[in-house]
């Protein structure tokens, strides 16, 4: 009998690239920085590197844990 797959690895899936995108994108920003007069006034703390890597970090851990497995 064939087992259906949880919602949760797909949401670990799309939260996984979703914190590669925006850690890439912060990374861009590191050493592509906007005008100064553009410029967030936290722009010093990196947010996006930040919350992009937890977000990473979570998906990765909610695909490994919710990964479907085969024949038990």
């Amino acid at each position: 009998m064939r087992e259906s797959m949880s919602i949760w690895f797909f949401c670990g899936v799309l939260f996984f690239i979703y914190g590669a995108i925006i850690t890439g994108q912060g990374i861009w920003e590191l050493f592509q920085p906007p005008a100064l007069a553009l410029r967030p006034e936290l722009y010093s703390l990196h947010a996006p590197i930040w919350w992009g890597a937890m977000m990473g970090i979570g998906g990765l851990i909610a695909t490994i844990r919710h990964w479907p497995h085969g024949n038990r």
